[in-house]
């Protein structure tokens, strides 16, 4: 083209793309076609670094929604459907093996207080910091997700029954300390419930409902336990 071959405006090209001068270039850079081409690679990096910025917005908009379907908004935790898809995933992995794991539901006692007593943003604010201690409490392999108000599900692998009440006596501990929220110095604790894998169901839901209607025996119990000491 113009008299070049391949060679010359492969040359020219690498040139004007680098930004390198143009002298020496004689003839070509008198047919103005250097100027041409300048402006060509010039609107095409434009265009190349405008894909790239509107990849990143689209790559960062698809985390947040993400991260909005998949974890809790307040606590960062894991939510429920991320949690299903890990119980969906564990008993895959269970089956296979033949292995085993549980589910521990946990409930807060008298949380409804604290929200009435103190307000909901310190409600949050101890949320947050229960979250955070249960997670530092399990292994990193574990699943903690917060499934409602004030519930929480832990998933776990386990080896022996034993295991369970390790587990147990971890998130018991966890919440024995208390809690700063603001001035305030909060003391707070939990029922909870279990549910192994395959013994106590070998669904999901059966599992869940196992868990739960165990964390809902003892909330009972202590409830009672404590009319009985009022009178």
């Amino acid at each position: 083209m113009f008299g070049m071959d391949n060679g010359e405006w492969f040359r020219l090209v690498q040139r004007v793309w680098s930004g390198a001068s143009l002298d020496g270039l004689g003839a070509v850079a008198s047919l103005g076609l250097a100027g041409t081409l300048g402006a060509l690679l010039a609107s095409a990096r434009g265009r190349c670094r405008e894909l790239h910025r509107q990849l990143r917005e689209a790559r960062a908009a698809n985390d947040g929604l993400r991260q909005q379907a998949l974890y809790d908004g307040l606590t960062g935790l894991p939510n429920r459907s991320l949690l299903e898809q890990r119980i969906a995933a564990a008993i895959a992995r269970a089956e296979r093996a033949q292995g085993s794991f549980a589910l521990l539901f946990l409930d807060l006692d008298g949380f409804k207080l604290v929200n009435d007593r103190h307000g909901h943003a310190a409600g949050d604010l101890l949320l947050l910091q229960i979250g955070e201690r249960l997670g530092a409490s399990l292994r990193h392999a574990d699943t903690i997700a917060r499934i409602g108000g004030d519930e929480f599900v832990v998933l776990t692998d386990i080896v022996a029954s034993g295991d369970i009440r390790i587990i147990r006596d971890k998130l018991t501990q966890a919440l024995a300390a208390p809690f700063q929220i603001g001035h305030t110095m909060l003391t707070v604790s939990a029922s909870l419930g279990h549910a192994r894998y395959p013994d106590d169901g070998n669904s999901m839901d059966a599992l869940l409902a196992c868990a739960d209607q165990g964390m809902y025996h003892l909330k009972r119990a202590r409830q009672a336990q404590a009319a009985c000491t009022m009178l």
